[in-house]
């Protein structure tokens, strides 16, 4: 069985309210996993960017680094992550690339 992302979101909120609600537990106003404020700055997702672009993991997870870094406590070191994912792909390419 193949669902979208929105489907499977829209499953994992609701299982998550379902779990909550029968153990007493209070409703999360925000997901902190799905959607923590530093992923939604903008107007696109970083995954979302990255699926699209269809980026190996160490493109996407430079990309990642680069678009939150300014939405987070230690920025200089988001670019600092995201520079060390560049270089380590970059040892990865041949001199013909």
């Amino acid at each position: 069985m193949k669902i979208n992302r929105k489907e499977w979101l829209e499953m994992n909120s609701l299982a998550d309210i379902e779990e909550r609600d029968s153990r007493g537990l209070p409703r999360p106003e925000t997901n902190l996993v799905d959607h923590p404020n530093h992923y939604n700055a903008g107007n696109h997702e970083a995954i979302d960017v990255i699926e699209d672009w269809d980026l190996d993991f160490h493109c996407g997870n430079a990309i990642k680094y680069i678009a939150r870094h300014k939405h987070k406590s230690s920025p200089k070191q988001d670019i600092e992550k995201a520079i060390w994912y560049l270089q380590r792909y970059l040892e990865t390419l041949s001199e013909d690339a």
